[in-house]
């Protein structure tokens, strides 16, 4: 399979299809962050002693547990918006039915990060940027972890360096639209994910 897309046009694409969506994503970023707020308090008060290694690794899972699977449901509502269906806030309450995957998937990336970063850096922003697909591959489509992030990282590397520039650039978007009372951020965000939904769509739907 071979593709190609505009990081332009997709994102343009993805602010153009905001319309009467801004607030079923910006309200579920909200809910996400206030849950990890909690979380990350909770975590602190279990583990104190954060200069330990493990306290540190222990107190990252926990806070996993409860955050990754939301932050997974956000992400879904982009590729449902890519589907024309209906979105709901509640639904990114859907797939902590999946964190046995989901956690193993994040346990394998976060060591395969960690050595690519570990050698030379290259390699860890390389897989950084593959495994942008790997949990919504998981949830959407059952597939097995090692068969996700393969799946994920083949399909990226066809177009790396425009998947690196869509990254580069809806991050510098989302950081000047933060600045003005993070007013622009009501946009930059539902644009950042429905971007990433429709190519998703295109690429594991599609095709």
């Amino acid at each position: 399979m071979t593709y190609d897309f505009s990081i332009i046009g997709v994102l343009k694409e993805g602010f153009r299809r905001t319309d009467g969506v801004k607030l079923t994503f910006v309200g579920s970023i909200i809910i996400y962050a206030l849950i990890a707020l909690f979380v990350k308090s909770l975590t602190e008060f279990i583990f104190p002693n954060t200069q330990s290694f493990v306290s540190i690794y222990a107190s990252s899972i926990v806070e996993m547990l409860f955050t990754l699977p939301i932050l997974i449901g956000i992400m879904i509502l982009g590729v449902k918006h890519a589907r024309e269906e209906e979105l709901k806030v509640a639904s990114i309450f859907d797939y902590f039915g999946m964190i046995i995957p989901v956690m193993l998937a994040y346990i394998a990336m976060s060591i395969l990060l960690s050595i690519g970063f570990i050698l030379l850096v290259i390699p860890g922003i390389y897989l950084a940027i593959s495994y942008a697909f790997v949990y919504t591959l998981i949830v959407d489509k059952g597939l097995g972890v090692w068969e996700a992030m393969e799946l994920s990282r083949k399909t990226v590397t066809q177009q790396w360096f425009k998947f690196f520039g869509l990254s580069l650039l809806s991050g510098i978007i989302i950081i000047i639209s933060a600045l003005p009372f993070g007013i622009g951020l009501i946009w930059s965000i539902p644009t950042t994910y429905i971007a990433y939904g429709l190519l998703y769509h295109r690429l594991f739907d599609e095709e």
